[in-house]
């Protein structure tokens, strides 16, 4: 953690050195390897909320928790907005009677999930770290009502499946193949 701290945070040794010395004499923190997790903890965590943060506060532990507290609050936040940079809208297209739409927020995932008896909601954070997309096929007139969940990895739909993961309609598998080859 400490060439963690020294490498990506922009510490210097000798500064580092300085303030683990000064949070061991005015915080009474004993456990020098404890205190550079921490350390580099309040890093992540303040690099996401503002990359304006003070590297060395005076009172490391307060700060720490309150930054904890702002972090918590936020993480949400954070995520919403990791979850709608990834949505491409270029996958939206409509074949026949079956329009291919993208979720535009991760509340439409967690509403799918329960319109559809499925772990759907388990694959937002593979949406945010960019492990795939998740699009629904609806029907072009109730582009609302839940019809089948898909998943697409590698620009290609590996998952689709209609409520309680019963297998879709040979209908509804046209319209896939017909968007697998068009994307």
């Amino acid at each position: 953690s400490t060439f963690n701290l020294l490498l990506e945070a922009g510490y210097t040794c000798k500064s580092l050195m300085n303030y683990i010395d000064y949070c061991k004499t005015y915080e009474a923190i004993e456990d020098i390897d404890y205190l550079v997790r921490e350390i580099y903890d309040y890093v992540k965590m303040m690099r996401e909320i503002s990359p304006k943060f003070d590297k060395y506060p005076r009172h490391f532990l307060t700060t720490h928790k309150i930054a904890c507290r702002n972090y918590n609050r936020l993480k949400q936040q954070f995520e919403e907005d990791k979850f709608k940079a990834r949505i491409n809208l270029d996958m939206e297209r409509t074949f026949g009677i079956y329009s291919f739409i993208c979720p535009k927020c991760i509340q439409d995932i967690k509403d799918e999930a329960v319109a559809q008896n499925n772990c759907v909601a388990s694959y937002i954070q593979r949406v945010i770290d960019g492990g795939c997309h998740i699009l629904f096929l609806r029907l072009k007139d109730s582009p609302d009502e839940s019809l089948v969940t898909i998943e697409v990895r590698n620009n290609v739909i590996v998952q689709a499946r209609q409520r309680f993961n019963d297998p879709v309609t040979s209908e509804q598998q046209e319209a896939i193949d017909k968007w697998n080859k068009w994307w």
